[in-house]
């Protein structure tokens, strides 16, 4: 049987990518046998941001400020990607793409975070941070309790702003993944008017997308969210799912059909169809 436990988005969309990985990832618990580059610096993005809300929270009576500096998150980024390199060259972090050198992500997370800086910050200002890297509380949706973390938290005027930073395109399962944050942060903070914002900081265009849902569009997400805790819960083989991504997968190597469909197929050179980040 398929261990259900506590259900998140992220491990919804893991299930529907590969059953093998999910196996891997929730199941075993297995050590992972390297992080792509993609995901490393995807997380030092996530982290470089909640260590600047934090500080607002602390230093500035918790009000989102104008920032004077542009680049704040300069020495930020370099404390993080110190000895970087190293885990590049014992194969810790994987750069998957022959040719790519590492001062093209490090200038992909400068620009994420260039994007937060300019596009995203200038309309927060003012508001107040309730919450940075927030756990969702005590929240179930169709009778399955759920976890995750809300990048920030904010409010003003009494309303509440959920804020998810976004370093990969954009996927179906994102409004999926919005309707959760959206009931669970309208269940937890209880304010007289809930939205949610995907902001993609890689993106030239316009990098936010903002949700609002109505009450009664629960039933659908419940009744969703139900049939697939109950897939979980049925399953009892758990086969790859073998594409592109099999070369990017942490359990990779130690998954026979992946490896095998490496074997068989070189790293794609275009790689715009497959999501990279986080």
């Amino acid at each position: 049987m398929g261990n259900v436990g506590k259900l998140s988005a992220t491990k919804i969309s893991t299930f529907e990518q590969c059953h093998k990985y999910f196996h891997f990832q929730y199941v075993l618990y297995a050590d992972r046998s390297f992080t792509p580059i993609e995901w490393e610096l995807g997380s030092m993005v996530h982290d470089i941001a909640a260590k600047l809300f934090l500080q607002i929270r602390d230093r500035h009576r918790g009000v989102v400020p104008k920032l004077g500096n542009a680049q704040w998150f300069a020495p930020l980024l370099e404390q993080s990607t110190k000895g970087l390199a190293e885990q590049v060259k014992n194969g810790e972090v994987r750069i998957v793409r022959e040719g790519q050198e590492l001062d093209y992500y490090l200038k992909q997370a400068q620009d994420a975070l260039a994007t937060l800086t300019g596009r995203v910050l200038p309309a927060l200002a003012e508001q107040k941070v309730l919450g940075v890297e927030s756990d969702l509380g005590d929240f179930a949706i169709g009778g399955a309790p759920f976890a995750g973390r809300l990048d920030l938290v904010t409010q003003s005027g009494g309303n509440i702003y959920v804020h998810d930073w976004k370093t990969g395109k954009r996927r179906e399962e994102d409004k999926r993944q919005a309707q959760i944050y959206y009931f669970a942060s309208k269940h937890k903070y209880r304010g007289p008017a809930t939205r949610v914002s995907l902001y993609h900081l890689l993106e030239a265009g316009e990098v936010a997308e903002h949700y609002v849902f109505r009450d009664e569009e629960l039933n659908a997400l419940q009744q969703e969210v139900k049939r697939i805790a109950e897939q979980i819960a049925a399953l009892t083989a758990y086969g790859a799912r073998t594409s592109a991504l099999c070369h990017w997968c942490p359990y990779g190597p130690q998954c026979e059909e992946g490896t095998a469909w490496m074997e068989a197929n070189t790293v794609p050179g275009q790689m715009a169809e497959l999501d990279l980040g986080i």
